[in-house]
């Protein structure tokens, strides 16, 4: 992403300078003796003790889960605060953890970190129960990594992250007797952390992003930040003071990027960002961690005193390993919240291209997510512009399911812009997509969406810097959430297609609060025959007024209208523009849920493809030509009332109450007017505080 927008940002009210001092409970080195003990990678003895006494109803549950041997955590922390009165569950940890050794030296993708970790806990945790003979061989086997242990090490990747905790655990969990602790601490904080992942945030984490997909960086995301606090308590190294805008602003964005209320089991949800399962799962909770520890590092601070408030919405884990992590991290409440509707609405990561918002802070606000962001890494899909709105439900939501990282549905639906609420632009003939993540292994079908400009994605961030014009996607080019009643945000989505296909992709949003969006897309084609698609995925089929079968799964009219159910949420519709048009919706499980290019990509079965979006709504030109301007309004309460009214290139949707004017003459940009107050939308970016 060109950051040329700098040019027109505002003076943040959040600059480096607003950032608190660190305030943290626990000091820096406090826990420095411990390194010379075993167990203590869940912290000292007596500091599990008290957390047993101070909190019974967690250790009640904790304690009954470790004396039944039912996950390594949970035992090995029984084991330690109790003096071993669970020694024959550990002694079957201890077994897994030698016949890990005896597979020998590895250098594969997340299976060597996850049995170093495994390794390095169970040494620690159950020190006394390996015989001299056993520690040596365990030592023999981690120390053998070194420089042999390669695999991830991608300086935009969620892997590294969870390897660089992996590796504080050996260097902690073998510490004292291991002489080359050292080497494996300062591979862990030295080469990844400052090395590979630093220079990254601080290149792109305004506001608190990471270039990794949304699920995927937030399941990781608590491995560094556990490793950070922990590196805090042991060595007194402070990596949150390394990059202190990120990681304090990262708790604005952790509020805003979850969608409102609570899903299944209390837990809250997400939208997937890239790849990632549309159902429940532990690493869920992984934001609520991270966060809770950023808050407390900075306790007293104004993001901590609200998030305190915040997270009365959800106080106990959705699950065990939730739970053991509350009981280990959690310290208590904020003594003096901030109230929660007094928080900001919307959040802005700027080095990422992403905007979060909502109407306010209840269970049933409308929540609505846009992003243009450039292309890191592989977990990412074709998406520069795509949109996602909800309440109660996802209402406009992603398309696809994550059966397999390489599979067909993989690279010829899911990732692709098609499967995304994007616009396509059909040329025949494109083969805008060279070697995809399957490397080849399919031939590519044509979806008219965006194409692949890269070969490969990069490891360091100096190595794609050089190339960056190949993973050039775009830019948001609009930002402007200074006023309660509305929020608008526009990007320039142009670059992440062929030039030879498309001249310009612009798209605006007005979020007019509680629970209207006006998005208006400008789109210019090199050629006036070349089709163009708007689209909007659903979950179930939705109501597009008189249609006629064109085919089973695909149906069209003309109408203005549209509306789609999924549970108790509702999507309304109102099409403005082109005037004359053709309003689609192609669909259906089995049928048409996934089609593109003539055929239907159909994934593997996995729990995910119950609850993913089956129909999508195609918005298309009435007659060819070479410019087309979508104009659609979006309520989640009910069927919006509103009519256009054009002088000039002055385009004005009127509402109840409201008025909406785009100036089409200009790339972006107009005009809002809410009540009596009218307020101009320009082409600049004011960051609010906490971005």
């Amino acid at each position: 992403m060109r950051i040329f927008a700098v040019l027109a940002v505002l003076a943040s009210t959040a600059a480096a300078g607003d950032i608190p001092k660190p305030n943290p409970r626990i000091a820096g080195g406090a826990w420095a003796k411990t390194l010379q003990t075993h167990p203590k990678l869940l912290g000292p003895v007596d500091h599990l003790k008290a957390l047993s006494k101070a909190k019974p109803e967690l250790w009640k549950e904790l304690e009954s889960n470790g004396k039944d041997g039912r996950s390594l955590l949970e035992t090995g922390l029984v084991y330690a605060a109790t003096g071993g009165s669970n020694a024959q569950e550990a002694q079957k940890y201890v077994a897994v953890a030698l016949a890990l050794a005896k597979r020998g030296v590895t250098n594969a993708h997340q299976d060597t970190w996850i049995a170093l970790a495994t390794g390095a806990l169970t040494y620690d945790l159950f020190h006394d129960k390996f015989t001299e003979e056993q520690r040596k061989e365990m030592l023999d086997w981690f120390n053998g990594h070194l420089g042999k242990f390669t695999e991830d090490e991608i300086a935009f990747h969620n892997s590294t992250m969870s390897k660089t905790r992996a590796l504080l655990l050996v260097a902690w969990g073998t510490s004292p007797e291991n002489p080359k602790a050292k080497e494996w601490k300062d591979w862990a904080l030295t080469k990844l952390y400052e090395g590979r992942l630093l220079p990254v945030i601080h290149e792109f984490g305004a506001g608190g992003g990471f270039t990794e997909a949304g699920a995927y960086l937030r399941g990781c995301l608590w491995s560094l930040v556990e490793s950070l606090e922990l590196a805090r308590r042991f060595e007194n190294y402070d990596g949150f003071a390394k990059a202190p805008e990120f990681w304090y602003h990262r708790i604005s964005y952790e509020m805003l990027n979850a969608m409102p209320g609570t899903w299944t089991y209390g837990a809250e949800q997400y939208s997937m960002e890239g790849d990632g399962g549309q159902t429940y799962g532990g690493q869920i909770e992984h934001p609520r961690h991270s966060r809770r520890v950023l808050a407390q590092y900075w306790r007293g601070s104004d993001l901590a005193r609200i998030l305190a408030t915040y997270g009365q919405i959800h106080t106990r884990g959705s699950n065990a390993e939730a739970r053991l992590v509350d009981f280990l991290w959690d310290e208590g409440p904020e003594p003096q919240p901030l109230p929660l509707e007094n928080f900001k609405l919307s959040h802005f990561a700027s080095g990422i291209g992403k905007v979060f918002a909502r109407s306010d802070w209840t269970a049933d606000a409308t929540w609505m997510r846009f992003e243009v962001s450039d292309y890191w890494c592989v977990h990412q899909h074709m998406d520069a512009g795509n949109f996602e709105i909800f309440r109660s439900e996802p209402l406009a939501t992603e398309s696809g399911v994550y059966d397999d990282f390489s599979s067909d549905h993989s690279v010829n639906y899911y990732i692709r812009t098609i499967a995304h609420n994007c616009v396509l632009v059909e040329q025949p003939g494109e083969e805008g997509w060279k070697k995809l993540r399957d490397v080849a292994r399919y031939k590519y079908v044509n979806d008219g969406g965006q194409a692949q400009k890269w070969d490969w994605t990069k490891g360091l961030l100096d190595d794609w810097k050089r190339e960056r014009d190949e993973y050039e996607r775009g830019n948001v080019v609009a930002y402007d959430a200074s006023r309660p009643e509305f929020l608008y945000t526009a990007g320039d989505c142009t670059a992440a297609y062929a030039a030879s296909k498309l001249k310009l992709w612009v798209r605006q949003i007005v979020f007019l609060r509680p629970h209207t969006l006006v998005i208006c897309d400008r789109v210019v084609a090199t050629r006036a025959d070349y089709g163009k698609a708007w689209l909007l995925h659903v979950k179930d089929e939705p109501d597009i007024g008189e249609a006629k079968e064109k085919s089973p799964g695909e149906l069209e009219g003309s109408g203005d209208r549209f509306k789609s159910v999924n549970g108790k949420g509702e999507l309304h519709g109102q099409v403005l523009l082109p005037e004359k048009r053709r309003l689609r919706k192609v669909g259906g499980r089995g049928v048409k849920d996934y089609w593109v290019d003539g055929r239907n990509v159909t994934p593997g079965e996995t729990v995910s493809a119950d609850v993913t979006a089956r129909w999508r709504i195609e918005l298309r030109p009435g007659e060819p030509r070479e410019e087309d301007v979508f104009l659609v309004v979006l309520s989640t309460d009910g069927a919006p009332r509103a009519s256009l009214a054009k002088r000039g290139a002055k385009t004005t949707v009127k509402l109840p109450g409201a008025e909406v004017t785009f100036d089409l003459d200009r790339r972006c940009g107009g005009e809002v007017r809410v009540g009596a107050q009218k307020f101009p939308l320009n082409e600049e970016i004011k960051k609010g505080k906490w971005e």
